[in-house]
This record gives C-alpha cells, sequence and structure tokens, in this order.
C-alpha cells in the first residue's frame, strides 16, 4: 500500500473514532465498557504524544529548516507557540463549564461528571468546546498527513485515534448535559469528527505538490514543528495532568506512559 493510500485510511478510522466516540453518550450508551481502563489507555497515548513530539517531529522539522538554510531555533519556537495557542484555547478563553468537560478524559472524570447533577451549560459553550478541541485535531492531523515518513506516520495516528475517541466521549458527555437538542449534538460531534480528517487532507495536499518544492520543504518543517508542540501539549498538559489528577491506578498509568514513549522511541529508530 503507498504511503498516500495508507493516510487516506487513516484518515477514515480518525474520522471513526472521534464520531462513535462523540457520539455514544448522545444516543444514550453512557457506559462504554472500556471503564476503568480508559484512563490507562489514555495514559499510554500521553506516552506515545511525547515521544512522536519529542524525537520525531521535533528533529525532523529542525533538520527541515535546517536544509532550507534557516539558522534560528525555529523548529522550537513554533512548537512552543503552538502550546502557548492551545493552552490560550483551553485554559484561558473556554468558559468554566466547557473547560471541565474538555479535561474528563479519564473513566473516572468522564463517569463523575455524567453522574453529577449539572445544570444546563451556557448555549456558547458547547460551540467553544467544538473550536477548543479541534484547534488541536486539525494541527495534529495537519502533521500526520504532512509527514513523508510511513513509520511517522502510524505512530501519530496511533496516538491520535486513542485520544480522539477519549476526547470525543468528553465532548459528548458535555453535549448531552447541555441545553441544545440530540439532533444539533449530533451535528456538533461530526464537526469534532471532521477535523483531524481534514487537517490530514491539508497536509496531504500540500505535500503531495500543490506547493512548489521550495515552498514545500519550510511548509512540511513548520507543520512538524507545531504538530511537535501539540503533541506535548496534548501528552503532558492535556492528558497525562488530566489522569493523574484522578485517584487510582496512578502505577498503571505511569507504566503505560512509559510504554507508550518506548514504543515511539523503538518505531523512530527503526525508520
Amino acid at each position: 500500500m503507498s504511503l498516500t493510500s495508507l493516510k487516506l485510511v487513516l484518515l477514515l478510522l480518525t474520522l471513526a473514532a472521534g464520531w462513535v466516540g462523540a457520539a455514544l453518550p448522545l444516543l444514550g450508551r453512557r457506559e462504554t465498557g472500556r471503564g476503568r481502563w480508559i484512563g490507562v489507555g489514555n495514559a499510554f497515548a500521553a506516552g506515545l504524544f511525547l515521544g512522536v513530539g519529542l524525537l520525531h517531529f521535533l528533529p525532523a522539522a529542525d533538520a527541515g529548516f535546517a536544509d532550507g538554510g534557516i539558522g534560528y531555533p525555529l523548529a522550537p519556537t513554533l512548537a512552543l507557540a503552538a502550546f502557548l495557542l492551545l493552552l490560550l484555547l483551553e485554559h484561558v478563553l473556554l468558559p468554566d463549564v466547557a473547560h471541565d468537560a474538555a479535561h474528563a478524559h479519564s473513566s473516572e472524570g468522564l463517569l463523575s461528571h455524567a453522574g453529577h447533577d449539572h445544570s444546563p451549560a451556557p448555549a456558547a459553550s458547547p460551540y467553544v468546546l467544538v473550536i477548543a478541541l479541534s484547534a488541536h485535531s486539525v494541527l495534529a492531523g495537519l502533521a500526520l498527513g504532512a509527514d513523508p515518513d510511513r513509520a511517522g506516520t502510524l505512530l501519530s495516528f496511533l496516538a491520535i485515534a486513542v485520544h480522539k475517541g477519549s476526547a470525543g466521549l468528553a465532548l459528548g458527555m458535555a453535549l448531552a448535559s447541555s441545553a441544545i437538542g440530540r439532533a444539533r449534538s449530533l451535528r456538533l460531534a461530526t464537526v469534532f469528527a471532521l477535523m483531524t480528517p481534514l487537517g490530514i487532507g491539508l497536509g496531504m495536499a500540500a505535500g503531495g505538490g500543490l506547493l512548489s518544492l521550495e515552498a514545500a520543504v519550510p511548509f512540511e518543517a513548520g507543520v512538524l514543528a507545531l504538530a511537535a508542540g501539540t503533541f506535548l501539549y496534548i501528552g503532558a498538559f492535556d492528558l497525562l495532568q488530566d489522569e493523574f489528577l484522578q485517584p487510582g491506578r496512578r502505577w498503571a498509568k505511569w507504566v503505560s506512559a512509559v510504554a507508550g514513549v518506548l514504543l515511539a522511541s523503538a518505531l523512530v529508530a527503526l525508520a
């Protein structure tokens, strides 16, 4: 299978993961069967995000800018910019109700969020939540689509797919407890699910000849640098912080995170 065909298959799989995760709570099936293992799976995904961001995206972006004759450390600068942008979107601009829902990724957080008697969220909160969750979805998808490396593409997909499902579940819980109707909630879930595939498509298009060679090289390096910051944010500030704030299974989560980093390290070394 060619790299382009593989990315198209992964595009469809990420679409399915995001939509199913967000739609389950809206369709009346809050218990997903994953139970307490959601937190351990998120920790594994966090390890993958950290490993891919630090060991694959950031060095590749740095090498790309160096090949283009750029001496300034632009790759880590862009990575920091992406990190700070996501911090602004999710922890400064996001309303408190939407913020709590966005950071209830673990099974404990999700089930407690679903079990409490919440008053309906402000009407704008679900829309702001979709925007915030979509921001890093697009950036992560861009990196997957623009990545010229098959092993890096598969690593990115594995991390994105696990996170997309749990983030979708958090979004679905928030939408289910909001004042908006089911039909509109399902449309918002669909918008969220489409964001990573949109990013993948844009990355593939830019890397597939829409840009000149001179423009494509710095574009690819820039995307990978932004993805490095995005992956670091999701892994450290989003997933790991949220999971380890929840009581219980911390050893299992730590071991799972280490396993994710080791898997990323091994696959990057073999690439």
